[in-house]
C-alpha cells in the first residue's frame, strides 16, 4: 500500500501529464516526465542498496533533481535529508555525524566543503551534480543514479514511517533534526495547498530553499500536489524575480518578508505591471503596517502574512487566500490546526490577553531526531508548544507578539523587538530594522536597534528616528542604543540572523566595533 506523500504526483499525471510541472532556467519537466525521473531515480537508490528508513542526504540547490531526488526518496521508503546549501564544513559535519546518511547527492559547487567533511565522517556513497570543479572528488555523476529501468511501484512503507529530516536555522544553538513521517509530510503539503488555495492554473515561483520548509512544503511541493506549474529560482533578487514572474506569467510568488522589502522598494524604482501575479506572502518575520501599504499601493491587493515553523512543516496560520485580510496580522488557524493562547501553566488566557501559542496539527513532527529530552518539551500535554507569544482577537485573527525568548523585560515591562521594528520601519528614511536586548545595571534589559538607512551612502537623522519612536511608543520602548548599518546580515534560510546582531550588540557594550557600521 502506497502512502499519499508517495503518490503527491497523481493528479497532476491525470491532469496535466504532458504539461509543464518544474521549470529553471532554460529546463522543464513535464509532469509524466518528472514522474519517470523519479521513477527512475528510486531505481538507482535501490541498487546503491538504500531500504526503508535509510537517509539521503542532499547538499543541492534548487534544481529539478532536487525535487527528484527528494521525491525519489519518498518513493523508496528513504528518509530525505536535505541540508542548507549555504553550510560551511563545521555545520555539514554535525548534520552528516548526527544522522549518518547512506547516500550523500551534493552540487559541484560545494565540493571543496564535501571533501573537507568526507574526511572526518562515516564513509558515504556521494554522486555530484555537476562535473564543473568537482574531479578532485571521488563522487560520481548524478547521472548515473538515473540510468536505470524505473521502478514500477513505490516501497511499502507506513504513514508513520519517517519521510523528511530538516534541520533548524540554528542561530541560537546548534541546528536540531527535525523528523516528519510521511503523513505528516504530506499534511503539510496539502495544508499549505488549501492556504494558497493553488488550482492547475497556477504558476508557482519558488525562491525559497527546498532545504527548508518554506521552500518544499509550502510552496513547490504544494503546487505540485495542486498540478500547478512550479518555476524554481536560487532566492532571486528582486529584480531576477520580477523577470521570471513576467516571463513565466507567474500567479503566486512567496517570499520572506525581508525579501519582501527589497521587492517593493526595487517596483517602487522601477515601476512596471505585474498583471499575472495574484497572490503573495510575507513571512519568517512580522511584515510592517507601512510595507503593507506599500504593497496595496503597488498591486490594488494586500499581500498575506502567515507564520510555520519547522517542527509543524508549514504554515500554522495565515490570513485567507480568499476573503478578509487583517493588515499586521498572522491571519486564522491553517485548515485542520487547532490554536490555543495560554499562560505559564498552560492555562488559555481570555480574548486579545498574550500568551503562549499552542497548537494541534497533523502536520507535526514526529520527533527531535535522537533528542527525546528536547522532544518532550516541545510537546506537552498533548500540545505542540510554539515558543511564539500573540493573542488572538474576537474574530479569531492571531496577532504575533514575539517570540518567548526574545522577549525585552525593562524594568518588569514586557517589550516585544517586533512591535518596535515596526515603528522604525514607518520611518521614510529607514529600509529596515532589527531590535534586540542588552543587559542593563539600572533597567536589567533594554531594546538596542540595528537600522538600515533607505539610502545608506547619504547623512542619516539619528536624532529624528528617536523623536519618531518616542512620538509612536511609550518611554520604555524606546531603544536605549541606536546602530546603523549598510545591511543586516541573515541567517542561511535568509531571514535577519538576530543572534549574531545580539552578539554585536554585546560587544559594542564592552568598546568593540562593530563590522559595517556606518
Amino acid at each position: 500500500m502506497t502512502t499519499a506523500l508517495q503518490r503527491l504526483l497523481e493528479s497532476g499525471l491525470q491532469v496535466r501529464a504532458d504539461d509543464v510541472a518544474i521549470s529553471v532556467g532554460n529546463r522543464f519537466a513535464t509532469f509524466a516526465e518528472l514522474d519517470l525521473e523519479v521513477r527512475r531515480c528510486a531505481a538507482g537508490m535501490v541498487a546503491e542498496g538504500i531500504l526503508p528508513g535509510d537517509r539521503v542526504a542532499l547538499m543541492l540547490p534548487n534544481r529539478l533533481e532536487t525535487v527528484v531526488a527528494i521525491l525519489g526518496c519518498y518513493a523508496v521508503g528513504a528518509v530525505a535529508m536535505p541540508l542548507n546549501y549555504r553550510y560551511v564544513a563545521e555545520e555539514a559535519e554535525h548534520a552528516l555525524s548526527m544522522a549518518s546518511p547512506k547516500l550523500l547527492l551534493f552540487h559541484a559547487e560545494r565540493a571543496e566543503v564535501i571533501r573537507e567533511v568526507l574526511d572526518r565522517v562515516d564513509p558515504i556513497s556521494t554522486f555530484r551534480l555537476d562535473d564543473e570543479g568537482a574531479s578532485a572528488t571521488a563522487a560520481r555523476p548524478f547521472a548515473n543514479l538515473l540510468a536505470f529501468d524505473p521502478i514500477p511501484v513505490s516501497a511499502d512503507v507506513g504513514e508513520q514511517a519517517p519521510a523528511l529530516l530538516l534541520f533548524t536555522s540554528g542561530t541560537t544553538a546548534l541546528p536540531r533534526g527535525v523528523v516528519h513521517s510521511h503523513a505528516s509530510t504530506f499534511a503539510a503539503i496539502d495544508i499549505a495547498r488549501q492556504v494558497f488555495d493553488f488550482q492547475p492554473s497556477d504558476v508557482v515561483l519558488v525562491g525559497k530553499p527546498l532545504s527548508h520548509a518554506g521552500g518544499l512544503n509550502t510552496q513547490s511541493f504544494p503546487a505540485l500536489l495542486a498540478a500547478s506549474s512550479v518555476v524554481l529560482a536560487d532566492k532571486p533578487a528582486a529584480a531576477e524575480a520580477v523577470a521570471l514572474i513576467t516571463q513565466h506569467q507567474v500567479t503566486e510568488y512567496g517570499m520572506l518578508a525581508s525579501d519582501l522589502v527589497d521587492f517593493i522598494e526595487f517596483l517602487e524604482q522601477h515601476p512596471q505591471k505585474l498583471p499575472s501575479l495574484e497572490n503573495s506572502i510575507g513571512s519568517g518575520d512580522a511584515v510592517p503596517i507601512d510595507l503593507h501599504h506599500r504593497f496595496r499601493d503597488l498591486f490594488g491587493w494586500q499581500v498575506m502574512e502567515g507564520c510555520g515553523m519547522t517542527e509543524v512543516g508549514t504554515y500554522y496560520t495565515a490570513n485567507p487566500r480568499h476573503g478578509k485580510r487583517k493588515w499586521g496580522s498572522m491571519g486564522v488557524a491553517c485548515p485542520g490546526v487547532v490554536i490555543r493562547v495560554v499562560d505559564h501553566d498552560d492555562q488559555e488566557v481570555p480574548v486579545s490577553s498574550i500568551g503562549e501559542l499552542v497548537l494541534q496539527t497533523p502536520s507535526q513532527l514526529l520527533e527531535y531526531w535522537q533528542n527525546p529530552d528536547a522532544t518532550s518539551e516541545l510537546l506537552r500535554g498533548g500540545w505542540l508548544h510554539t515558543g511564539d507569544l500573540g493573542r488572538v482577537d474576537e474574530e479569531g485573527y492571531l496577532w504575533f507578539v514575539g517570540r518567548k525568548k526574545l522577549m525585552i523585560v525593562r524594568r518588569g515591562s514586557n517589550i516585544a523587538p517586533a512591535e518596535v521594528e515596526s515603528v522604525i520601519d514607518e520611518h521614510p528614511n529607514v529600509h529596515a530594522s532589527v531590535v534586540v536586548g542588552l543587559d542593563d545595571a539600572e533597567d536589567g534589559h533594554v531594546p538596542a536597534a540595528f537600522v538600515v538607512p533607505l539610502n545608506p551612502s547619504e547623512p542619516f537623522d539619528l536624532e529624528e528616528l528617536r523623536m519618531h519612536v518616542a512620538g509612536h511608543l511609550a518611554a520604555y520602548k524606546n531603544p536605549a542604543r541606536y546602530f546603523l548599518l549598510a545591511e543586516l546580515p541573515r541567517t542561511g534560510t535568509g531571514k535577519f540572523d538576530r543572534h549574531h546582531l545580539q552578539v554585536l550588540a554585546e560587544g559594542a557594550l564592552r568598546g568593540e566595533s562593530i563590522p559595517g557600521e556606518l
